[in-house]
């Protein structure tokens, strides 16, 4: 039998080369009084797109522009909601995944004026969020964390912590994919959120939470990202418009996976790794997705209980084939298939090491502290510290 699930709702989506423009004349529709626009710093200078928003949409009402850089921070958000008007028609992010998780936090917090601390799971006051929001739109410019379909707003003190607030009131209204924006992306930066991007799509389809909706959706977004960085690198005109359209896909495909059947043990590691160190998160998913899902496979194959391990093998296995692009092979076959394949991903697109980012054997203990909640639960079995440890050491 199908287990009980649910599936959360998901912001309307329009996707298509050059959508943005659509986005515009639709924002002049509906706008007359005030919004805010969050973007980058690179997005909002002169001839990109957020300027583009906030000159002509500013013809006719109030656009208030705050520039993210890097991780947004509970103090950011809370310095940008203080000087928004509270009834703003609505927060507009472009932007990578840093920006749409700042803007979707403001949005949350506008009406109500309230700290994001009284919200933020685990380090903030508990209270609950049951004040109004402000509409979100979502237009992002990454192919990566997949925040224009999620209810989450990931938030870090480096040094400290790395949190979420979520609900699902902060849902984007509206999300924009415009794979033309993705030509704006410095390659490094598209490889690395590329990767998050398939690890979320590879952890959601295996991790104890899947259900048939998300099984379908992860597969389709990992079909998606299969020979995308190729065909953007080696591709004519449009072969990378191709490509470029497959990545943005499998990005916000992998949101909602990730929204609804959860993660695991690589987005287990990655949270504090990202709380303690200031390593990018992409990097990071990529460097400890091979040895991860290595210690995986071999702890579902030496597991007592095979009515429960074998059919998360064969789905790894069913994934081996995919990406080996070979539907013949035998499990064990597509299973070390799988491995060669992640780990051919983080040699060409992912080649530093993290320690490089100051990790090291003997920094790592907060880390493996605190890393056993959130997307650790979903891992399909638990991991050793040890196993963990092992995992982190063979990434730097």
């Amino acid at each position: 039998m199908i287990a009980p699930f649910e599936y959360a709702p998901m912001p309307h989506l329009y996707f298509g080369w050059g959508i943005r423009q659509q986005f515009l004349a639709s924002a002049k529709q509906q706008y007359r009084r005030s919004v805010v626009l969050i973007s980058s710093r690179f997005l909002a200078g002169s001839g990109q797109f957020a300027a583009q928003i906030k000159d002509e949409l500013g013809q006719q009402c109030q656009v208030l522009l705050f520039e993210v850089s890097g991780e947004p921070s509970p103090e950011l958000v809370d310095q940008i909601v203080s000087q928004c008007p509270r009834d703003c028609e609505a927060v507009i992010a472009i932007g990578g995944g840093s920006v749409l998780d700042a803007a979707k936090a403001v949005a949350g917090l506008i009406p109500s004026q309230t700290s994001v601390m009284d919200y933020l799971e685990g380090v903030g006051a508990g209270k609950p969020f049951d004040v109004e929001v402000c509409p979100f739109v979502a237009i992002p410019t990454t192919a990566g964390t997949g925040s224009e379909t999620t209810k989450n707003a990931v938030l870090s003190r480096i040094g400290q912590f790395k949190k979420s607030f979520r609900d699902n009131k902060l849902l984007a209204k509206e999300a924009w994919l415009d794979p033309e924006l993705l030509q704006t992306c410095p390659k490094e930066i598209l490889y690395s959120t590329g990767m998050d991007a398939f690890t979320q799509l590879l952890e959601s389809y295996v991790t104890l939470k899947a259900n048939p909706i998300s099984d379908a959706l992860a597969w389709q977004g990992m079909q998606k990202f299969l020979g995308a960085f190729e065909m953007i690198n080696l591709g004519n005109e449009e072969q990378r418009k191709i490509g470029y359209g497959n990545l943005m896909l499998a990005a916000t495909l992998s949101g909602t996976t990730l929204a609804n059947a959860g993660l695991g043990a690589v987005h287990g590691l990655a949270g504090p790794i990202g709380a303690f160190f200031e390593a990018p998160h992409g990097i990071v998913c990529a460097k400890l997705l091979n040895p991860i899902t290595r210690a995986n496979i071999e702890g579902l194959q030496q597991h007592p209980n095979q009515t429960f391990s074998r059919p998360i093998l064969g789905k790894y296995a069913e994934v081996g084939r995919l990406v080996s692009q070979n539907s013949d092979l035998q499990e064990d076959q597509a299973l070390e298939a799988l491995l060669e394949y992640l780990q051919t991903l983080s040699d060409t697109y992912a080649p530093q090491g993290l320690k490089q980012y100051g990790l090291s054997s003997q920094n790592i203990d907060p880390v493996l502290a605190n890393c056993r909640s959130g997307s650790m639960l979903g891992n399909p079995l638990e991991l050793s510290d040890s196993t963990l440890r092992q995992a982190i050491i063979s990434s730097l």
